[in-house]
């Protein structure tokens, strides 16, 4: 727990916390950029962003079919931000390949 009155101890976790999380921000970079930079990686997000749903429209007409689809299309919007903040560029590469096939 915390000591609220030792602002210099606070301030070196905050700062060591912060470290963390920029750390691993730069790791998640460079795993999308090792996956989107592979043939078979952009493969499988493409599969993975059409088993989501996100190139389709959730609604169904059973409500609880809606709300399943509309947790999928989450996840994949999710999946797709990622791709677009970290290799937009790749992503460009997968829609070609996928135009291609």
């Amino acid at each position: 727990m915390r000591d609220p009155t030792d602002l210099i101890g606070n301030e070196a976790e905050a700062q060591l916390e912060e470290q963390e999380a920029q750390r691993q921000r730069l790791q998640e970079l460079d795993d999308y950029k090792w996956l989107m930079g592979h043939k078979q990686g952009r493969r499988l997000v493409r599969q993975w962003l059409a088993d989501a749903g996100v190139y389709r429209n959730p609604f169904n007409h059973s409500g609880s079919v809606t709300a399943f689809n509309c947790g999928q299309l989450n996840a994949g919007q999710r999946l797709l931000a990622k791709v677009m903040e970290f290799a937009p560029e790749a992503y460009l590469v997968l829609l070609k390949e996928h135009a291609n096939e």
